[in-house]
């Protein structure tokens, strides 16, 4: 008995040494980091103790209560590693911005999105270069076709739905036909998506980034020897072999096919990137953009549909608006067209406002930076939380928790404020692609269907996983228009 009794003493003061060390190395960062609000932080664990398991769902509940209880920056320690967070668009327009803050947060190497979207910053100049004339607009215009192709053919898988007195989860149409819209223009190849009954791709995704949201919060599964021997890592890496398997695919197909004449960002890829005899720079890139060219527009219209269900007069504007511009013949659309629907990128701005794509973004600082009245030690991660932000009265007025698309005509708001696609150096390159796909997507689906829902906005509820999405789910009835 005395014999573990020490043994057990001695684990407590090998512990503790380690700890008190680790205190001394750290002396600056955590007299710094000291002086910000947040959480109790307790030896060993930090505030691990305010994290809500594995429900995600619970993750957003977290993060509005952390910024109404300390507000803008504040700290968390989740065990020995810091985060700050910051809620206001003075401190996100200087995290955006600054020199000091260009790398994206280390939790980002948790996901399998290892392109242009995690880089280091000396890795990410040059492959942001390469990629970035693929979305110029003379490229984006002639993509228009393709667009109006895709698009229809969801219309038409819609039709199926239509008329009937069960609701169904619209995203399970909008994410085919965005997947199907970026194979078919900035990877020229198209993969017939929506013409196939299944798409494993899409049903591996909402997994994949639930356990990656988990990871990243738990840092007893951050040491990968450890995470190797969970349950949680075999899911993974089943999860894993299908989401990389489009990028293998089309790299396969287009080396067969050698006579394609058509635009594609695989050739231009291979022609300026270097590797290492191997394709995994470009098969890193192309699992980013897919993702990226897929999920953003397709839950940006998801959530859309289910808004303008919600709100009839809403709906009744863009109708019209529809109408004075396309008559009832919504076909060959046009660039300048496109940006003649005002009303309409009111309603998707108010959209991503109300439900932005993810609900926080992260960097990590690699100097001492200025932040308010409070200074930031180097290699601490920065949140910022894009969600209570576009929620905050301050930026939006009394009645910013609610729908009202009108507010963008008479607003003039801080940019930093307004957060969809990020912002400064490392925002989101597909910005134009994302408008032009999603205008022509919900033009289609005015044109030829009413929306209705029985959800309400204050019964939604929303989880994170990397991106946010509502645990109701986007169900709608359509009824055909006459």
């Amino acid at each position: 008995m005395s014999r573990m009794i020490h043994t057990i003493v001695q684990c407590v003061l090998f512990f503790l040494t380690i700890y008190c060390y680790r205190a001394w190395l750290n002396r600056r960062k955590w007299q710094l980091l000291r002086r910000l609000p947040g959480p109790v932080n307790l030896p060993f664990i930090g505030a691990m103790y305010i994290i809500p398991g594995t429900d995600t769902a619970q993750y957003l509940r977290t993060l509005i209560e952390l910024t109404a209880n300390y507000g803008s920056p504040l700290c968390v320690w989740l065990g020995p590693l810091p985060v700050v967070i910051v809620s206001t668009a003075e401190h996100a327009r200087t995290v955006l911005t600054s020199p000091a803050t260009m790398e994206k947060a280390s939790f980002y190497r948790f996901t399998p999105l290892r392109g242009i979207f995690s880089l280091p910053v000396h890795q990410w100049r040059p492959h942001r270069k390469v990629i970035q004339p693929t979305f110029k607009l003379s490229i984006l215009q002639s993509f228009i076709p393709l667009f109006e192709q895709k698009a229809n053919i969801m219309v038409q898988n819609l039709s199926e739905k239509a008329d009937q007195c069960d609701s169904f989860d619209i995203y399970r149409f909008t994410a085919r036909c965005t997947l199907d819209m970026i194979f078919a223009t900035t990877l020229g190849t198209n993969m017939h998506i929506q013409e196939t009954s299944t798409c494993s791709y899409l049903e591996v995704l909402e997994e994949l980034f639930e356990i990656v949201t988990v990871r990243a919060v738990n840092i007893f599964l951050h040491p990968e020897w450890l995470y190797q021997f969970t349950s949680v890592y075999k899911k993974e890496e089943r999860a894993l072999k299908e989401f990389c398997q489009p990028s293998k695919q089309i790299l396969s197909q287009q080396k067969q096919d050698h006579a394609s004449t058509s635009f594609s960002l695989i050739d231009q890829l291979r022609n300026t990137m270097v590797y290492d005899g191997t394709t995994d720079d470009i098969e890193q890139e192309l699992n980013t953009i897919i993702f990226a060219g897929n999920e953003t527009s397709a839950m940006t219209v998801a959530n859309t549909i289910l808004l303008i269900a919600m709100h009839p007069p809403v709906q009744r504007k863009l109708v019209d608006e529809i109408r004075i511009l396309f008559g009832h013949d919504v076909s060959n659309i046009q660039y300048e067209t496109l940006n003649k629907l005002t009303y309409m990128e009111m309603v998707l701005k108010e959209s991503l406002r109300m439900l932005p794509i993810a609900a926080v973004i992260g960097r990590k600082t690699t100097a001492e930076i200025d932040l308010g009245d409070y200074r930031l030690p180097a290699g601490v991660d920065i949140l910022i939380d894009i969600f209570d932000m576009h929620r905050n009265p301050a930026y939006w007025g009394p009645d910013a928790d609610r729908f009202r698309p009108e507010r963008f005509a008479t607003i003039s708001y801080d940019r930093f404020s307004f957060l969809p696609f990020s912002a400064g150096p490392r925002n989101c390159v597909g910005l134009r692609y994302a408008w032009i796909s999603m205008k022509i997507m919900l033009l289609k689906v005015l044109a030829r269907y009413s929306l209705e829902t029985d959800l309400k906005l204050a019964e939604l509820g929303m989880k994170m996983a990397l991106t946010m999405k509502i645990v109701n789910g986007h169900m709608v009835r359509l009824k055909s228009r006459q």
